[in-house]
């Protein structure tokens, strides 16, 4: 009896049934299914947004980095909440006040229609290429917790048929509502595997041991593995992600009021930081129990080790990360395509019915692209902050639009976003500037939308106040 997958399998059974109480109670409109606007309480939004952001990268990738650059590797989710924190009083908050559904109707009505144009261009690139990782990721996990059952090809396609099932369903608020229960087992199937590697299996001891053979790798050093320029790499990357990106957001529309919304996202910060540091010393104590193991396979051995019904609340602890950012992502960007292209391209008036079917097609045929995309990515971790410095431009774009309107050019927002766009190209095709930047995309993308930003607004006389 596979005992993991029964339990993987329940989760799942769960996972549907709230998504069908939303479909039949809740989603009456096209308004309710993609936005869910004003229906979560402060737990709700804090449960939303941790859940986004504990993601495959968050988790099994943070314990992949910690494998080579020890309990460092944990910032990653800590720059995260950096960015929640800073969302709630900027992005969120003003789309909130503006009355719209998203981000680039907010940057329309700041820089014209077409800055608001190549804004929906790349904001449908990045959340397709999240979703897409996170595809993967569920693979990656499926297939190394349960490798009898799922290969990775399989194990995201599975993925891919679960996320998107959820997103359907229930839209928005489905989401909402799976998260509460994603974040639970998030925390309890990380802090059990911690518990049981460190104490039953002797991950403690030979850490202590590891430490000692390998004195220049500082494995235990909550800073020394990444450096600080590494860590405020991420903090850029993260700004850029949670003060632009469509499904980040978007959550906090969902709050029932602004004083909701905003606690929300600084709770779910707080609830982000522990996930990170406790996969970055599951990484890590999979260094030294499997010390000639590859990073990628040293943490499901070990895990695999565990009693199996354990083992099963800790593979859906780790799934369940990975539901929670693809399933808002999808939201999120179905949210882009329908509000931002659908709905400007017809005139046609639509019934909710109609309107709620358009949304859910919208869904089924960008997961669908999606995940043929995710068919063809490799790495996790740098995939995703690949993904996220895109939206560096974007933030740009936002920010200065809404604190600095007075010294931001009318054609900045274009020409930010333009360049943000190519930039990301010149770094996958140009290795030679690598060097230059610490090897750090975020810091290259940060000069390239400084330089375009600044020199735009300098040039052009007509502002946007």
């Amino acid at each position: 009896m596979n005992i993991p997958l029964i339990i993987v399998c329940l989760y799942v059974v769960v996972l549907f049934g709230i998504s069908f109480y939303v479909s039949a109670k809740k989603n009456k409109n096209e308004d309710s299914f993609l936005l869910y606007r004003g229906q979560n309480s402060t737990w709700v939004v804090a449960a939303s947004i941790a859940g986004l952001a504990i993601g495959g990268a968050s988790t099994i990738g943070i314990a992949e980095n910690a494998f080579n650059v020890g309990l460092s590797a944990g910032w990653y989710d800590a720059t995260w909440a950096i960015g929640a924190v800073v969302t709630s009083f900027l992005a969120m908050k003003y789309l909130r006040r503006s009355g719209h559904s998203t981000v680039s109707a907010l940057v329309r009505d700041l820089y014209g229609k077409n800055t608001s144009f190549i804004m929906v261009i790349s904001m449908c690139i990045i959340q397709a290429g999240i979703i897409a990782l996170q595809y993967k990721a569920g693979g990656s996990i499926l297939a190394a917790l349960l490798p009898e059952v799922f290969t990775v090809d399989s194990g995201t396609f599975f993925s891919f048929l679960i996320f998107v099932a959820i997103a359907v369903l229930g839209g928005m608020g489905s989401v909402s509502l799976t998260n509460v229960l994603n974040l639970i087992l998030i925390y309890v199937g990380v802090i059990t595997a911690l518990v049981i590697v460190l104490t039953q299996q002797g991950g403690w001891a030979a850490i202590q041991t590891l430490v000692v053979a390998e004195p220049d790798v500082p494995y235990l050093s909550l800073t020394e593995g990444m450096g600080w320029i590494g860590i405020f790499a991420w903090v850029i990357v993260m700004l850029g992600n949670t003060n632009s990106v469509q499904g980040v957001v978007q959550i906090g529309l969902t709050g029932k009021d602004d004083k909701s919304a905003q606690r929300g996202y600084i709770i779910g910060a707080l609830l982000m930081v522990p996930v990170g540091f406790i996969c970055a010393m599951l990484g890590v104590a999979s260094k030294a129990l499997l010390p000639d193991a590859t990073a990628s396979v040293a943490l499901p051995m070990i895990l695999m080790s565990i009693p199996p019904v354990l083992g099963g609340i800790t593979l859906s602890g780790l799934w369940a990360a990975d539901m929670g950012t693809a399933c808002s992502m999808i939201v999120g960007l179905a949210t882009t395509v329908n509000n931002d292209i659908v709905t400007k391209v017809s005139t046609k008036e639509r019934t909710p019915k109609q309107a709620n079917i358009t949304s859910k097609i919208i869904i089924i045929i960008s997961s669908t692209i999606t995940y043929l995309v995710a068919t063809q990515m490799a790495a996790i971790l740098s995939g995703m902050m690949m993904a996220l410095s895109m939206a560096i431009g974007t933030s740009f774009v936002v920010i200065g639009g809404l604190l600095c309107p007075k010294f931001t050019g009318k054609k900045a927002g274009f020409t930010t976003i333009l360049a943000s766009l190519i930039g990301i190209v010149v770094w996958n095709t140009v290795p030679v500037i690598k060097p230059y930047f610490a090897s750090q995309v975020g810091f290259f993308m940060l000069a390239v939308c400084v330089i375009t930003f600044v020199v735009t607004s300098v040039l052009d006389k007509e502002k946007l106040a």
